[in-house]
């Protein structure tokens, strides 16, 4: 339990330390930074989102299923990554948007803007529900009430994104993967030193190509819609629109590429190492059945708290995200349209509103 209060203190401390420099947020600050993250900071965000809980729990069971084909499930967001920052990440960056739907609406106008932002709001609205789903279920484990431990997680990372906005996600960013990143690697080592049995460890049977379980069309599944997700995502140029200019917005994409590759080797390689060790239910169980495995006590608790941090990394920018599609896109356009249009101040209460609304 230590671990968890650490890591909320650390977490609620970097908020409060911002708010208590920034009082009264401005639109611009409370949406996008003020547009004045650097590179590094763009990138950290991005590896945040882009493991959340899906993706990782995800991942390593795939690789309990898949081997090394497991990575094209983050590889081909790596990759459009890297296309975005070489193709478009110019335009997108001009724009200096608050959402996505800035973007459509200046090449289809306002009226397409309102139906596409209501449309991702409820798509991302179900991605937000898995993020909390994934961080409730963690927090049970560790204080052995479900209704207890989705009501936490959902209060955290509402908290702290309700207090600042983007500036908890930009912030935060480098602390979720650190944390995230030490509890795989400890998982990963306890694994490599995991023994299977009197026979010493066989070499590893790693397969990386298309076979009878891995076949081109499921490649196809997988390459071409996370790509796009990476490539036009909502929550992904939420990332953009907070970089300080376009050399800090195309290094935080590079770095986020590269950073994405080498955590997803670390996950795939558990999964890949569990085979030998646990046999799991549901190969999206593989990384809670290898901390049953191997933990227990305080040090148990640390890596829940490690796992904890990949729901939350994501969800407080997904969170942002569709209270500012909500908000801002619909019905903030339809103030407009109505002669009622509110000042800066008033839009981020009614996004603020539109967050609370998500987040229950």
């Amino acid at each position: 339990m230590i671990w968890l209060i650490l890591y909320i203190a650390l977490l609620f401390g970097i908020g409060f330390h911002h708010w208590l420099r920034h009082r009264g947020a401005s639109l611009d600050g409370f949406v996008v930074y003020d547009r004045q993250a650097g590179g590094f900071s763009v990138g950290m965000s991005l590896v945040a989102l882009a493991f959340g809980a899906s993706s990782v729990f995800g991942l390593a069971g795939y690789a309990y299923q898949y081997n090394l084909n497991a990575l094209w499930w983050t590889l081909s967001g790596a990759i459009f990554l890297v296309v975005l920052a070489y193709t478009f990440l110019d335009t997108v960056w001009r724009v200096k948007g608050y959402t996505i739907g800035d973007i459509i609406a200046q090449v289809f106008g306002d009226n397409i803007r309102l139906l596409v932002s209501a449309v991702l709001f409820l798509a991302w609205l179900m991605v937000l529900a898995g993020q909390i789903i994934a961080g409730g279920n963690i927090l049970t484990q560790l204080l052995g009430s479900e209704p207890l431990g989705y009501a936490l997680f959902t209060l955290i990372f509402a908290a702290y994104s309700l207090l600042v906005g983007q500036a908890g996600t930009v912030k935060t960013g480098f602390l979720q993967v650190t944390v995230m990143v030490a509890g795989l690697a400890l998982l990963l080592t306890l694994s490599l030193a995991a023994p299977i049995g009197t026979e010493p460890r066989p070499p590893l049977n790693l397969r990386f190509g298309f076979d009878e379980a891995f076949t081109f069309s499921l490649f196809l599944g997988i390459f071409i819609p996370v790509g796009l997700s990476y490539l036009f995502g909502p929550d992904m140029y939420s990332r953009i629109f907070v970089a300080r200019d376009i050399a800090s917005a195309r290094r935080g994409l590079l770095l986020a590429s590269a950073l994405i590759v080498a955590i997803s080797l670390l996950i795939v390689f558990i999964g890949i190492l569990a085979q030998d060790i646990v046999s799991v239910a549901q190969p999206d169980l593989t990384l809670q059945t290898l901390v049953n495995r191997f933990f227990s006590g305080p040090l148990a608790d640390f890596v829940l708290v490690a796992l904890l941090s990949l729901p939350l990394s994501g969800a407080d920018i997904l969170l942002i995200t569709t209270g500012t599609l909500l908000g801002r896109d619909v019905i903030v356009h339809g103030l407009r349209v109505l002669g009622r249009a509110p000042d800066d101040a008033a839009q981020v209460w009614i996004i603020r509103g539109c967050m609370v609304l998500a987040a229950v």
